[in-house]
Protein backbone atom coordinates (compact mmCIF):
# COMPACT_ATOMS: atom_id res chain seq x y z
CA UNK A 1 0.00 0.00 0.00
CA UNK A 2 1.63 3.23 -1.21
CA UNK A 3 1.70 6.02 1.76
CA UNK A 4 0.74 9.78 1.56
CA UNK A 5 3.46 10.93 3.96
CA UNK A 6 7.39 10.20 3.50
CA UNK A 7 8.71 12.45 5.50
CA UNK A 8 7.74 14.94 8.87
CA UNK A 9 8.41 18.10 6.68
CA UNK A 10 5.78 15.72 4.26
CA UNK A 11 3.23 15.43 6.63
CA UNK A 12 3.74 19.43 8.66
CA UNK A 13 2.94 20.11 4.17
CA UNK A 14 -0.23 18.01 4.24
CA UNK A 15 -1.49 19.65 7.42
CA UNK A 16 -0.40 23.49 6.10
CA UNK A 17 -2.25 22.17 2.34
CA UNK A 18 -5.53 20.82 4.16
CA UNK A 19 -5.72 23.90 6.83
CA UNK A 20 -5.10 26.13 3.00
CA UNK A 21 -7.92 24.52 0.87
CA UNK A 22 -10.59 24.66 4.24
CA UNK A 23 -9.41 28.67 4.83
CA UNK A 24 -9.16 29.77 1.55
CA UNK A 25 -12.59 28.11 0.41
CA UNK A 26 -14.23 29.44 3.74
CA UNK A 27 -12.92 33.21 2.65
CA UNK A 28 -13.62 32.99 -0.83
CA UNK A 29 -17.54 32.12 0.37
CA UNK A 30 -18.42 34.04 2.88
CA UNK A 31 -19.03 37.44 3.13
CA UNK A 32 -16.68 39.92 2.92
CA UNK A 33 -15.80 43.16 4.84
CA UNK A 34 -15.89 41.80 8.24
CA UNK A 35 -13.95 40.40 10.81
CA UNK A 36 -14.37 36.84 10.45
CA UNK A 37 -13.32 37.52 6.87
CA UNK A 38 -10.18 39.33 8.02
CA UNK A 39 -9.30 36.13 10.51
CA UNK A 40 -9.96 33.78 8.00
CA UNK A 41 -8.27 35.28 5.85
CA UNK A 42 -5.08 35.85 7.84
CA UNK A 43 -5.67 32.27 8.80
CA UNK A 44 -5.35 31.10 4.79
CA UNK A 45 -2.38 33.32 4.35
CA UNK A 46 -0.52 31.47 7.00
CA UNK A 47 -1.22 28.27 6.38
CA UNK A 48 -0.38 29.25 3.00
CA UNK A 49 3.01 30.42 3.59
CA UNK A 50 3.95 26.97 5.87
CA UNK A 51 2.80 25.51 2.92
CA UNK A 52 4.77 27.09 0.41
CA UNK A 53 8.33 27.06 2.67
CA UNK A 54 7.62 22.95 3.53
CA UNK A 55 7.59 22.29 0.46
CA UNK A 56 11.21 23.44 -0.89
CA UNK A 57 11.68 20.51 2.39
CA UNK A 58 10.48 17.71 -0.30
CA UNK A 59 12.43 16.78 -3.32
CA UNK A 60 11.12 12.97 -3.33
CA UNK A 61 9.29 13.06 -6.91
CA UNK A 62 12.20 14.97 -8.84
CA UNK A 63 15.28 14.23 -6.64
CA UNK A 64 15.77 17.68 -6.74
CA UNK A 65 14.33 20.90 -7.68
CA UNK A 66 10.95 20.11 -9.62
CA UNK A 67 8.55 21.91 -11.35
CA UNK A 68 6.01 21.27 -8.10
CA UNK A 69 8.78 24.09 -6.61
CA UNK A 70 8.63 26.44 -9.62
CA UNK A 71 4.70 26.58 -9.30
CA UNK A 72 5.41 27.12 -5.30
CA UNK A 73 7.31 30.19 -6.23
CA UNK A 74 4.77 31.51 -8.99
CA UNK A 75 2.12 30.65 -5.93
CA UNK A 76 4.12 32.81 -3.53
CA UNK A 77 4.04 35.78 -5.86
CA UNK A 78 0.31 35.10 -6.17
CA UNK A 79 -0.35 35.59 -2.80
CA UNK A 80 1.99 38.10 -2.04
CA UNK A 81 0.12 40.03 -4.78
CA UNK A 82 -2.76 39.55 -3.01
CA UNK A 83 -1.75 40.46 0.35
CA UNK A 84 0.27 43.86 -0.76
CA UNK A 85 -3.31 46.21 -1.36
CA UNK A 86 -4.64 44.82 1.83
CA UNK A 87 -0.96 46.17 4.01
CA UNK A 88 -0.50 49.37 1.59
CA UNK A 89 -4.50 50.13 0.75
CA UNK A 90 -3.24 51.06 -2.37
CA UNK A 91 -4.18 52.23 -5.23
CA UNK A 92 -6.87 53.55 -3.14
CA UNK A 93 -9.89 53.00 -5.74
CA UNK A 94 -8.85 49.66 -7.09
CA UNK A 95 -7.04 47.91 -3.87
CA UNK A 96 -9.73 45.94 -3.16
CA UNK A 97 -10.66 44.47 -6.28
CA UNK A 98 -6.97 43.43 -7.03
CA UNK A 99 -6.95 41.83 -3.43
CA UNK A 100 -10.29 39.81 -4.42
CA UNK A 101 -8.39 39.01 -7.98
CA UNK A 102 -5.01 37.81 -6.45
CA UNK A 103 -6.50 36.00 -3.11
CA UNK A 104 -9.03 34.22 -5.47
CA UNK A 105 -6.33 32.74 -7.99
CA UNK A 106 -4.14 31.82 -4.93
CA UNK A 107 -7.03 29.46 -3.89
CA UNK A 108 -7.60 28.61 -7.48
CA UNK A 109 -3.91 27.41 -7.93
CA UNK A 110 -3.89 25.88 -4.62
CA UNK A 111 -6.96 23.71 -6.37
CA UNK A 112 -4.82 23.31 -9.21
CA UNK A 113 -2.08 21.88 -6.80
CA UNK A 114 -4.46 19.36 -5.01
CA UNK A 115 -5.09 17.48 -8.77
CA UNK A 116 -2.04 17.46 -9.91
CA UNK A 117 -0.85 15.84 -6.57
CA UNK A 118 -3.18 13.72 -7.02
CA UNK A 119 -2.67 12.27 -10.31
CA UNK A 120 0.71 12.18 -10.35
CA UNK A 121 0.47 9.56 -8.19
CA UNK A 122 -1.80 7.76 -10.68
CA UNK A 123 0.19 5.11 -12.69
CA UNK A 124 0.47 5.63 -16.24
CA UNK A 125 -0.36 9.28 -16.25
CA UNK A 126 2.51 11.75 -18.14
CA UNK A 127 3.22 15.22 -16.54
CA UNK A 128 1.77 17.64 -19.38
CA UNK A 129 -1.42 14.46 -19.01
CA UNK A 130 -1.66 15.96 -15.07
CA UNK A 131 -1.20 19.77 -15.77
CA UNK A 132 -3.65 19.67 -18.68
CA UNK A 133 -6.49 17.90 -16.68
CA UNK A 134 -5.67 19.49 -13.45
CA UNK A 135 -5.76 22.86 -15.35
CA UNK A 136 -8.87 22.29 -17.55
CA UNK A 137 -10.75 20.73 -14.24
CA UNK A 138 -9.82 23.56 -12.06
CA UNK A 139 -9.57 26.28 -14.22
CA UNK A 140 -12.20 26.25 -16.63
CA UNK A 141 -15.16 26.20 -14.20
CA UNK A 142 -13.03 28.15 -11.44
CA UNK A 143 -12.89 31.31 -14.31
CA UNK A 144 -16.25 30.93 -14.86
CA UNK A 145 -16.84 31.65 -10.96
CA UNK A 146 -14.51 33.94 -10.65
CA UNK A 147 -16.54 36.10 -13.53
CA UNK A 148 -19.93 35.65 -12.17
CA UNK A 149 -18.23 36.49 -8.10
CA UNK A 150 -16.58 39.41 -9.36
CA UNK A 151 -19.50 41.22 -10.46
CA UNK A 152 -20.94 40.75 -7.01
CA UNK A 153 -17.99 42.13 -5.82
CA UNK A 154 -18.05 45.19 -8.02
CA UNK A 155 -21.82 45.78 -6.73
CA UNK A 156 -21.33 45.49 -3.08
CA UNK A 157 -18.36 47.87 -3.49
CA UNK A 158 -20.35 50.22 -5.37
CA UNK A 159 -23.12 49.95 -2.12
CA UNK A 160 -20.51 50.50 0.40
CA UNK A 161 -21.54 54.05 1.17
CA UNK A 162 -20.41 53.71 4.69
CA UNK A 163 -18.36 51.28 6.63
CA UNK A 164 -19.17 50.18 9.90
CA UNK A 165 -17.18 51.13 13.09
CA UNK A 166 -14.74 48.35 14.17
CA UNK A 167 -14.98 46.87 10.10
CA UNK A 168 -11.11 45.71 8.93
CA UNK A 169 -11.55 47.96 5.67
CA UNK A 170 -11.00 51.46 7.12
Amino acid sequence: MPTIVYSNWGLLHLIAALASLILGTAVLLLPKRNNLHKRLGYGYVSSMVLMLATSFAIYRQYHGFGIFHVAALLSSVTLGLGMAPVLRKKPVRSWQQLHYSFMYLSVLELYVALVAEVLVRLPGLHFWEVAGISLLTVLLPGTALFNRRRKQWQVSESQAHYIPAGSVYK
